[in-house]
């Protein structure tokens, strides 16, 4: 899979060259296994560094999945509808439940509920 730094693509072209994934979740997994993410700066300001993990077992389940998985993905962020942005390749490095940083971060990106926050570092 060979995604160009700074090009668009479409979910379903991210589908065909990551090998799989539902084109409508965050985390796109397979055989227990996150491919890559997708994520919204309107949800996590803090992208691609930060992950803001909503509520809803299917959201926390992916991230849950991702963090145990501690490989690298490749990460695109929103541009526009059904056009992302490939940042990277990165892997999960830490991750907090703890509610003082959730509310921090809750405050500061204007969401509400989280549940988590997974941070990234780049695979160079």
């Amino acid at each position: 899979m060979s995604f160009m730094l700074g090009r668009t693509y479409t979910r379903q072209e991210i589908r065909d060259l990551a090998g799989g994934g539902s084109v409508q979740d965050y985390l796109p997994n397979e055989n227990g296994k996150v491919l890559y993410a997708c994520l919204s700066q309107k949800y996590g300001p803090g992208i691609p560094k930060v992950v803001l993990v909503g509520q809803g077992p299917g959201v926390q389940q992916q991230a849950e999945i991702f963090w145990q998985q501690k490989s690298a993905v490749p990460v695109f962020f929103k541009k526009a509808a059904n056009l992302w942005e490939y940042a990277g390749n990165f892997r999960p490095v830490n991750s907090t439940d703890d509610p003082d940083s959730i509310a921090e971060f809750a405050e500061s990106s204007g969401r509400m509920i989280l549940t988590r926050i997974i941070f990234l570092e780049e695979d160079k």
